[in-house]
């Protein structure tokens, strides 16, 4: 019922910042693509936004058209829905990350025909949390991207209780022609694999910032020249063999007993949420970004990362180039 293979157009709803990586993405990879969402100004901005990403990905050797890539993608307003998914085989939600909107979009694609699939890129929530009132949970399946997502190959990919293996295994096929790495996650779980260990890490990171152990600017220097470093090119399971599992075995021993076990985020990030200080997108959060465009930030750190991609693809070839 479920032919990856035939897969040629997908439609992704929402234009947002995961929306516009997945779009770009699934272009880069020669698919027809349709970006909905319900702003005007979101559609504008989207377009705009890639288009500058893959002049940025031209002069760095990963595409070498970015007009032909621009000319697969088209835009449409939330309320030319049904012209937006017509035709189209699989149709990948990346709206806000709240319960009620996803289950508003689940249920006006519930009509689709029933061979078309279904994608969700929540990071938080399991399917089955998304999908209990609809009539055809079994085509649904979690694709959680990270950000940015034209650019970080791993897609984990989770189910719901209804969700036909099937369908897993389509979905994975089409993430494969997409150039990503599809990592299965076989049970359902909250925050699935890496947003799991990635909590760990930042509870551990609160408390180092908390108690006056490290500055945020040597805490990221620490990490990008030491475990982030290697984590580039080598897993925490390889690392470890390594390093010797009986290492590992005695320094977890000695460690675990003093780790965070708070089940709170920091009180200092909680004050700079209050305080407006979000990042990037409010020009203050950990650094200050006063003096600098949004649109050369990103542009500096979207170069660090096509450079890291250029790498990784050449170390694993079998990810494909869908320049």
């Amino acid at each position: 019922m479920y032919d990856a293979s035939r897969i040629t157009t997908v439609t992704v709803i929402g234009f947002g910042t995961m929306g516009l990586g997945i779009v770009q993405n699934f272009a880069e990879a020669g698919f027809a693509v349709r970006a909905v969402d319900r702003s005007p100004e979101q559609l504008q901005r989207g377009k705009a936004q890639m288009a500058s990403s893959l002049r940025l990905a031209q002069e760095e050797g990963l595409i070498a058209d970015p007009e032909a890539v621009l000319g697969r993608v088209s835009v449409y307003f939330f309320d030319d829905f049904a012209d937006a998914t017509e035709g189209a085989q699989l149709v990948v939600e990346t709206v806000p990350e709240v319960l009620e909107i996803k289950k508003e979009v689940f249920a006006a694609l519930d009509g689709l025909p029933r061979d078309v699939l279904i994608g969700s890129n929540t990071s938080s929530f399991t399917v089955s949390q998304m999908t209990g009132e609809m009539a055809t949970p079994e085509r649904v399946v979690g694709l959680h991207y990270f950000n940015p997502a034209h650019l970080i190959p791993a897609v984990e990919v989770h189910h719901g209780e209804a969700t036909d293996p099937a369908a897993i295994d389509a979905v994975i096929a089409v993430m494969e022609r997409a150039g990503k790495v599809p990592v299965r996650v076989r049970k359902e779980v909250p925050g699935f694999i890496i947003n799991r260990l990635t909590g760990a890490l930042e509870r551990e990171v609160d408390f180092l910032l908390d108690n006056g152990v490290v500055t945020p600017e040597d805490l990221d220097a620490a990490v990008r020249a030491s475990f982030g470093f290697r984590l580039a090119c080598l897993g925490p399971m390889e690392a470890e063999d390594f390093i010797g599992l009986d290492t590992s075995w005695r320094v977890s021993n000695n460690v675990f007993k003093g780790l965070s076990n708070a089940d709170k985020a920091s009180p200092d990030l909680g004050e700079k949420v209050e305080r407006g200080e979000l990042g990037v997108k409010s020009g203050k959060g950990w650094y200050d970004y006063a003096g600098r465009t949004t649109e050369d930030i990103y542009a500096e750190r979207d170069r660090k990362l096509m450079r890291q991609l250029a790498v990784y693809r050449s170390n694993n070839p079998s990810t494909g180039d869908n320049s």
